[in-house]
C-alpha cells in the first residue's frame, strides 16, 4: 500500500496590494523635450523649477537639473511626480 503525504491545497492568494499600480502607465511626458524648463511638483506642496537634462526614448524616466542648486534628480513616470511646462523664472 502506498502512503500518501498530505499537502495543503488551497486557492492561490489574491494579487498583492499595489498590483493595479504596477500596470498603471503613469504620467505622460512625451511632449516634454530635453532642455525644456519645467516645474517639478513632488507632492505635499513641494515644488521646484529646473530644466530637463535628459530622458529615455520612451519618456518614462527624466533627469532634471534644478535652478535653485538642488542638483540633478531622476524621476520615473510612475513616481507620482508631476512635471509642468513653465517659463524660466529669474532668481
Amino acid at each position: 500500500m502506498v502512503k500518501y503525504t498530505s499537502r495543503k491545497r488551497s486557492r492561490r492568494a489574491g494579487q498583492p496590494p499595489g498590483y493595479a499600480e504596477f500596470w498603471d502607465p503613469g504620467e505622460d511626458w512625451t511632449s516634454i523635450s530635453v532642455g525644456t524648463t519645467v516645474e517639478v511638483n513632488l507632492g505635499a506642496g513641494h515644488t521646484y523649477i529646473g530644466h530637463v537634462d535628459a530622458k529615455t526614448h520612451d519618456s518614462s524616466i527624466v533627469w532634471i537639473i534644478s535652478f535653485s542648486g538642488l542638483g540633478r534628480h531622476m524621476y520615473g513616470s510612475r513616481d507620482g511626480v508631476i512635471l509642468q511646462l513653465t517659463e524660466r523664472r529669474k532668481s
